[in-house]
């Protein structure tokens, strides 16, 4: 795994700077100091580990890997509105506000899902302003991105992570993400 100093930090608050690069790789999501996950479907609030990057504590929220460009997946996939079907992270947070599901294309029988523009937007606001990424450019993703759960137990990673830590919220969190549309 590569090691936490060699990841660069974007701060999705001023997209101006730092954005992650056009390559493969694994990425962390922070939550900012003081912030909290939403408690409106899960009064609860997960068991976090922290990492220390240049001399802050910082709680992880979520890991993932892209196999394309960090700049496609972090930015355009996670930090960008209308995008919870393709973003496991945005859907997550999503359901933990409540917000209901909608179809993510015209066809009526479909089982994709979003969320409506304006909660994709409230998303959208939130992760900005409450989270930040850690990235790396890496050919050996994969391998690393099993490290990185296995490490951090990041509470909203429900995929590949076994720990015993969070595994009820983590429950929860996969019930609630099974709703229907209009649920």
């Amino acid at each position: 795994m590569k090691p936490i100093e060699s990841y660069k930090l974007f701060d999705p608050s001023n997209i101006k700077k730092g954005l992650p690069v056009e390559a493969p790789g694994n990425y962390i999501f922070l939550l900012r100091p003081d912030v909290m996950l939403p408690t409106e479907m899960i009064k609860e609030q997960p068991v976090f580990t922290t990492l220390n990057y240049e001399g802050t504590e910082y709680r992880v929220l979520y890991t993932g890997v892209t196999k394309d460009s960090l700049y496609t997946r972090v930015f355009k996939i996670h930090l960008t509105g209308n995008n919870a079907g393709k973003s496991t992270l945005r859907k997550s947070l999503g359901c933990l506000w409540g917000y209901t599901f909608v179809a993510r294309d015209k066809n009526p029988n479909s089982k994709k899902t979003k969320f409506t523009d304006k909660d994709e937007m409230s998303i959208t606001t939130w992760m900005r302003n409450s989270l930040l990424v850690l990235f790396v450019p890496n050919s050996n993703f994969d391998a690393d991105e099993q490290k990185l759960i296995d490490a951090f137990n990041p509470p909203l990673n429900l995929d590949k992570n076994h720990n015993v830590v969070n595994l009820n919220y983590r429950q929860q969190l996969k019930v609630l993400r099974t709703r229907k549309i209009g649920e």
